[in-house]
């Protein structure tokens, strides 16, 4: 195989690996194995390539976007393949003897009763697949609300609150930007055809529509076309309009999108999910300046999981480290306990600064622990009599208490996210 080739495949899987959502650990085992042996021989092919260049022999050219394989943070990501392969060695376990137990099922058979074996459940499978297929059409839209919440937790929601937060800051955030923020987002998902596989509108239904109320919040260069109209129209079958609010119906929407589901496009799939996650930004600003909408705010689960975004590592060792024995020792109420540290950190990783702490975290995930420690003393989550020094020591962060004392100290209040600890210190004692 063509070194180009293995360095491609190489980074791929690293990728690959972020997107996992198995529940056996034995898939995350096997690809850190495999993952191992594919690096070693990359790197054993890549020193030939390189000792044969220097004696004037080519044997392929680089195939490769440098700027990309030679980060290494595009392969750490967000710490899951350290995270779940440390988390399986917890108990001290050998490699050879969690293969052992991960595979008990198997490890004494030949590969012919393998074969065998997978052939069964290919064929089960199948029969899975066709009967699930039947009953789908079969579910009442009061079960697609039910479960939405939990089919939007299958996407990382951090790029899209991240590039909301950012458009906020660049405008004024008024009633008025919001409703126009709304139709157009609802514009641009509605312009990639997403409602193609609806029933197709009565004339009654499309003269009937709010249309026009819809068309003023677009931009005044905006060309009205009948099949633009038709989409719309499509779409409003499956929501309602409460004041300035576009509230989905979720049971109605879920159900046409598991009915379509393998005739989208690819991106088609993800933004029919999108379009609600802005939805949700949207409103949360509108009730914060108008609060009596949020009576009419859908059911859905704001709180996404965070496993499988990049926000998860530093929402994990934060919340690890305000549940540590030193931790326990210097706070100055037990109100500060494990449930306590749970909330804090997932509410900072959601907050506005979630995205930049998740971005700074993988080259500096030490002066960030730094930084929320130092931020919550000031917020007198520890006695005010105990020193930087003395806390950068119990803490045991880093060999070097003086430098990451510094952290703690003046450095954590440099921070964007100070006040918002300060503020929110109190808000999740249990």
């Amino acid at each position: 195989m063509k070194f180009s080739v293995r360095v491609n495949k190489y980074y791929e899987s690293r990728k690959i690996y972020e997107e996992l959502e198995e529940d056996n650990p034995a898939v995350y085992l096997l690809f850190g194995l495999c993952n191992y042996i594919a690096g070693n021989d990359t790197v054993n092919q890549g020193r030939q390539m390189l000792e044969d260049l220097k004696k004037g022999i080519i044997h392929e050219l680089p195939n490769y976007k440098v700027d990309e394989v030679t980060r290494i943070e595009n392969y750490t990501r967000t710490g899951k393949l350290e995270y779940d392969l440390k988390k399986m060695a917890k108990d001290g376990m050998k490699i050879g003897e969690l293969l052992s137990v991960l595979f008990k099922d198997v490890w004494h058979k030949t590969t012919k009763d393998l074969i065998g074996d997978i052939n069964d459940n290919t064929k089960a499978l199948i029969d899975i697949v066709s009967e699930i297929n039947t009953a789908m059409p079969e579910v009442t839209p009061e079960v697609f609300e039910d479960n939405f919440p939990k089919l939007m937790e299958q996407h990382d929601w951090s790029e899209v609150e991240s590039e909301y937060q950012k458009d906020k800051k660049m405008h004024t955030v008024s009633m008025r930007w919001l409703q126009e923020k709304q139709e157009r987002e609802l514009q641009e998902v509605l312009e990639m055809d997403i409602m193609y596989h609806a029933d197709d509108p009565s004339t009654d239904s499309v003269e009937k529509s709010d249309y026009p109320y819809h068309r003023r919040f677009l931009s005044h260069k905006f060309e009205d076309n009948p099949s633009y109209q038709e989409a719309y129209t499509k779409f409003m079958e499956f929501a309602t309009r409460q004041e300035e609010m576009i509230i989905p119906k979720l049971g109605e929407y879920g159900k046409y999108i598991a009915t379509h589901i393998d005739k989208f496009r690819l991106e088609q799939k993800k933004e029919l999910f999108t379009i609600i996650k802005r939805f949700e930004l949207i409103h949360k600003d509108m009730v914060r300046l108008k609060p009596e909408l949020g009576k009419y705010l859908y059911s859905s689960n704001s709180l996404v999981s965070l496993e499988n975004t990049k926000l998860f590592a530093p929402y994990f060792h934060i919340k690890e480290m305000l549940k540590s024995e030193w931790f326990r020792n210097l706070r100055v109420d037990t109100k500060y306990n494990d449930m306590w540290a749970d909330a804090f950190a997932e509410a900072l990783m959601r907050s506005e600064y979630g995205c930049q702490i998740a971005d700074e975290w993988k080259e500096k995930d030490y002066k960030i622990k730094g930084y929320v420690i130092g931020c919550l003393k000031e917020a007198g989550v520890f006695n005010a009599n105990v020193s930087n020094d003395s806390l950068a020591k119990d803490a045991a962060i880093i060999r070097n208490t003086r430098t990451f004392g510094k952290y703690i100290g003046a450095d954590s209040q440099k921070q964007p996210y100070a006040e918002w600890v300060r503020e929110h210190a109190d808000d999740y004692c249990k």
